[in-house]
């Protein structure tokens, strides 16, 4: 094997990067319409964007990306399944919430102002959570 040749990317690997699309897609979408539709302050609309991404996540991930896992699970599997998910995320958010909060403080809450600093936020949190997400809940031992 040479190791200089590219490597394949995990088939399993860009299936998270899909969901977490998605999921970036859910929170900047719930982000922007409660700061600039419904007055929210910007860090607390996040704490509820967070919640509704990680949930919307959790759902794509547990039906598609990580499928052959979680088949088999119970109704008491899957909650501690989705008790774990949150734990693993919510080590990966705290990273993302504070690239998050320090962006908006320096640079102000404009449309892209407000994506620029969930963008960033998000790709800090991505490793953490993948890898998290792959060891502590949809492993064969979880």
């Amino acid at each position: 094997m040479n190791p200089l040749a590219p490597r394949k990317i995990p088939t399993e690997f860009l299936r998270f990067l899909t969901a977490g699309a998605a999921g970036f897609a859910v929170d900047s979408l719930m982000l922007l319409g409660l700061v600039q539709g419904a007055g929210w302050q910007p860090m607390l609309a996040r704490v509820a964007s967070f919640a509704l991404a990680l949930s919307a996540t959790w759902l794509i991930n547990r039906m598609w990306t990580f499928r052959p896992v979680t088949e088999e699970k119970s109704a008491r599997g899957i909650v501690a399944e989705f008790l774990g998910y949150c734990g693993v995320q919510l080590a990966g958010g705290a990273a993302n919430f504070a690239l998050y909060a320090t962006i908006v403080a320096v640079t102000g809450h404009s449309t892209v102002e407000l994506l620029g600093a969930l963008a960033a936020g998000s790709a800090t949190g991505l490793i953490i959570n993948y890898f998290g997400a792959r060891k502590f809940v949809f492993s064969t031992k979880a």
